[in-house]
């Protein structure tokens, strides 16, 4: 916590004026909320539409069953309902599944029947243990002898605490695994970037496909507070582990759109972008807080300390928005929350 003398005796009238201008208003809108209404000053009308080379990419619903699948290289498939992604690919063995999102339900299943009508699913391999990403597990249940793997910490989390829909796993790894099913070569490695367990990478070098969930967004700044990460700092450091890997295709779980190393590398300098901004701006912190102490007669920290970091955030997110509006869409949308991410985390580091 920043050091600040917050006692001072004050004149009373001035504890009146402060009072009365920061009485509650319910005109006010302290949450930022978006609205519906055309007039209002947070009106969807004032978000900036997706860019047109982000629209280019995205990949549309090709079947009849409500998802997008194409293969992307030979017996690997891309799957998305447009909102989350997985991944299958064809083995001399049976198919492995590459999580397994609630919202594909048994339509997963049909995606995979469409494309290999005949062949067993052998294999689910899970890059976490959210329930939205590998809730619609479920719908592999009744295939005998499937192999669930997962890191450890995964299955542990999940002994503890079930999660509808997600299946227990059968084989665990502690930190690396190396597997080979049907000729496919598959290496799976844990991470820290947004579970609050782990997370595990999956990496298909002969396909040149890596797999990290809830990390990027391809052609968009990322999802609110980086994908709503549980450890901000292993998120910024595993870029460098991501780009160590010799890869085409980058699967990050959302949206419709596959990722490729120049998407990686744009997340990253984003990233980075707003760290460094915020960074630049946290001197200035004291100052922002005494400015707003004064105004409420040092009658209430709480707000003055929030008015800093509220400042600061907001400073920082027009600058981000200036500069990558036009290289990434939705910025406009989650700047705030992203700079907002790196105010606390610049507070208590």
């Amino acid at each position: 916590m920043h050091n600040l003398i917050t006692t001072l005796i004050t004149p009373a009238c001035l504890l009146c004026a402060a009072t009365a201008a920061f009485a509650m208003d319910p005109d006010v809108n302290r949450a930022n909320a978006i609205s519906l209404s055309a007039d209002h000053p947070n009106s969807f009308l004032n978000f900036a539409p997706e860019l047109p080379q982000m629209r280019a990419r995205a990949a549309q619903i090709n079947t009849a069953f409500g998802l997008h699948v194409s293969e992307i290289e030979p017996g690997l498939f891309f799957v998305t309902d447009l909102v989350y992604q997985s991944a299958f690919a064809i083995t001399d063995d049976g198919v492995v599944v590459f999580d397994a999102p609630p919202s594909f339900g048994d339509n997963l299943r049909k995606a995979i029947a469409l494309v290999a009508p005949d062949q067993p699913i052998t294999h689910l391999i899970m890059s976490h243990g959210h329930s939205d990403h590998n809730g619609g597990g479920y719908t592999f249940a009744d295939i005998p002898d499937l192999e669930v793997i997962s890191a450890a910490a995964v299955a542990d989390t999940l002994a503890a605490h079930p999660l509808q829909g997600v299946l227990t796993p059968t084989r665990t790894f502690a930190d690396t695994l190396v597997l080979n099913i049907g000729g496919l070569a598959i290496n799976l490695q844990t991470a820290d970037f947004h579970a609050e367990d782990v997370d595990t990478l999956i990496y298909l070098p002969d396909q040149k496909f890596l797999m990290a969930i809830d990390t990027i967004t391809p052609g968009e700044a990322p999802f609110k507070n980086f994908g709503a990460t549980a450890d901000i700092s292993g998120y910024l450091a595993n870029f460098e582990t991501f780009l160590s890997y010799d890869f085409t295709h980058f699967l990050s779980g959302h949206v419709s759109v596959l990722g490729t190393r120049d998407d990686v590398i744009k997340s990253r300098d984003y990233a980075f972008d707003v760290r460094d901004t915020v960074y630049a701006l946290m001197p200035t912190f004291n100052d922002r807080m005494m400015e707003a102490l004064e105004a409420v007669a040092f009658e209430n920290p709480n707000l003055a300390y929030r008015y800093a970091m509220e400042t600061i955030r907001d400073d920082c997110a027009g600058q981000i928005i200036d500069r990558w509006q036009d290289e990434l869409s939705v910025v406009d949308l989650w700047a705030d929350s992203h700079c907002d991410t790196i105010v606390t985390f610049a507070i208590m580091h």
